[in-house]
């Protein structure tokens, strides 16, 4: 019987890992517990349209996802139809990288597909070793971490945010757990620390399995070390932690305890 694995990305970008799962031969059960939604309020809507006006002021852009670029493009075409030629654009991750690169932005320090791909690989970049009196528009959602942009300061920039999306749980979230655990037993995966937070509030809140909290000792695949210690702190006792949150990086850690398992 196949193995049994939660995939809990937004259903907007669960597709891709849904077959590399498959193809490792995963019976993938769909739990997504965030979704994105475009910012809504006015005056959210306001700062954005601020921050887009003010772009040709800035030295660097900073994106730090895929919806980042998403939404984040959408707002530079409506009011930059030619941006301005001083800005260096920058990306976490391999994904975010390609997604500006297909928008035409030219992407300087986008760290490798073997980094690790967070806020620290970036800071660590050559370019960002020397960014005091530099503006530095950061490009994110709502709540983010703070780290890159207070480590920026520290170094002497002057760092601001544009903020364009949500990440809220979805209102079907709890129905999706409730149907995954009638299945059984299962190994889990979350892609980010807020993924890992929000399944499991609903696992604790669900109905006791047996005997109560079993999941614990499931199988949690995480990305990066960051989000491992987080699950260690929660309780869990089997960690994989791949290398970053691509498809490529997270089966191979999951490939690699199916190796150990046989």
């Amino acid at each position: 019987m196949k193995p049994r694995i939660w995939l809990t990305r937004p259903t907007a970008q669960a597709a891709k890992t849904q077959l590399a799962f498959e193809n490792l031969g995963f019976k993938v059960l769909s739990v997504p517990v965030l979704e994105i939604t475009p910012v809504d309020t006015s005056a959210a809507v306001q700062a954005i349209r601020q921050r887009i006006l003010d772009f040709d002021r800035y030295d660097m852009a900073i994106f730090v996802s895929q919806n980042a670029v998403h939404y984040g493009c959408a707002w530079l075409d409506q009011f930059w139809p030619q941006l301005p030629t001083a800005c260096q654009f920058f990306a976490i991750g391999s994904a975010t990288r390609e997604a500006l690169l297909d928008a035409g932005l030219p992407v300087v320090g986008a760290m490798a597909v073997s980094e690790a791909m967070n806020s620290e690989s970036l800071l660590a970049t050559e370019q960002m070793a020397q960014v005091r009196d530099q503006r530095i528009l950061i490009f994110r959602g709502e709540g983010g971490r703070t780290h890159l942009g207070d480590s920026l300061q520290a170094r002497g920039a002057q760092v601001d945010y544009c903020e364009l999306y949500r990440r809220a749980l979805p209102s079907a979230a709890e129905q999706a757990v409730a149907q995954a655990l009638s299945e059984g037993d299962a190994w889990l995966s979350v892609h980010s620390g807020e993924s890992l937070q929000n399944v499991v509030s609903l696992l604790q809140a669900s109905k006791p399995t047996s005997p109560p909290d079993a999941w614990l000792s499931w199988p949690l695949l995480v990305p990066g070390q960051r989000v491992g210690e987080l699950a260690a702190q929660m309780g869990f006792s089997q960690i994989l932690v791949a290398e970053n949150a691509t498809d490529s990086a997270m089966c191979e850690a999951l490939e690699k305890q199916l190796v150990q398992n046989n």
